[in-house]
């Protein structure tokens, strides 16, 4: 029992359910009436590929989060390295497997997100911004996997997938620079350069504010179009939006470690409401 607990704090059960209900959200803006074998199985497929790129992830990554994040399991010793790599290898085998069920494009996504998985935790991850615009991609990628499960080419259509694929580019780049930015000690003493490091950590920020406010203009752009209603438009920017400019600008004043964690918390917090956000417009 002891190892399933581990197993599922390796693989961040939360995030990978948070995954499986970008697909379902995907899906769902997608077809004309409900759908679900497709859907059910694009989003098993999306749990297994989070899990396998979070387990390797902390893999590689068990050296520097043994500097601030010494809670991670391999850090504890819950589980060892070489579990969390086999783990990756077994669930990228299963969500490859999987993905091939649904259909072609499906596939071919799942396999993309894999490879950019292993290319960012080996490589990418210490190429400023490259490492942060992977991790933002492969999050908005799922959202178009949910609409490809359902139909290959009104997936591509407005309105649909896109939508919430484009604000959720937007807001994972904000969250990974403030997450370089609370991990910039860890990071340097690894040998892994980051965006704050190289322009500074209120530079950064100052660059993470211009892609908000960028997110939040795209924002509009659904009650401009008359696409969804004033529920949207109250959760979105009102509730969503304007606060987090607010808090990023007083980060932006004040980046302490308390502050750059309190942002990235409540960026995640962020990334829920929008998908009820899209739900309710």
């Amino acid at each position: 029992m002891l190892i399933v607990m581990e197993t599922l704090r390796l693989i961040r059960v939360g995030n990978c359910l948070l995954t499986m209900a970008a697909v379902w959200l995907g899906a769902y803006m997608t077809w004309l009436e409900p759908v679900y074998l497709t859907p059910t199985l694009a989003s098993v497929a999306a749990f297994l590929v989070c899990g396998a790129g979070n387990a390797i992830n902390d893999a590689v990554d068990v050296e520097i989060d043994r500097v601030n994040k010494a809670h991670r399991v391999l850090v504890r010793g819950g589980l060892s390295v070489r579990y969390a790599v086999w783990l990756a290898i077994i669930l990228t085998v299963l969500a490859i497997g999987v993905g091939a069920v649904v259909n072609l494009e499906v596939l071919i996504v799942v396999v993309v997100a894999c490879g950019l998985l292993v290319a960012y935790n080996l490589y990418l991850k210490r190429i400023p911004l490259v490492g942060n615009f992977v991790v933002a991609l492969l999050g908005a990628m799922t959202f178009v996997t949910g609409g490809l499960a359902i139909h290959t080419t009104w997936a591509w259509e407005l309105p649909g997938p896109l939508i919430p694929a484009a604000f959720a580019l937007f807001l994972h780049i904000v969250r990974e620079i403030i997450k370089d930015a609370e991990d910039i000690e860890a990071d340097r003493s690894a040998g892994v350069c980051t965006l704050p490091q190289v322009v500074g950590v209120r530079s950064a920020l100052m660059i993470a504010l211009g892609l908000l406010f960028v997110l939040i203009l795209l924002t509009y752009v659904p009650v401009f179009f008359g696409w969804f209603g004033r529920g949207y438009e109250i959760i979105a920017i009102y509730i969503i939006d304007l606060p987090m400019l607010l808090l990023l600008i007083l980060i932006w004043g004040n980046p302490t470690q308390k502050m750059l964690k309190i942002g990235s918390l409540a960026l995640k917090f962020s990334m829920i409401s929008g998908v009820i956000a899209l739900l309710i417009g």
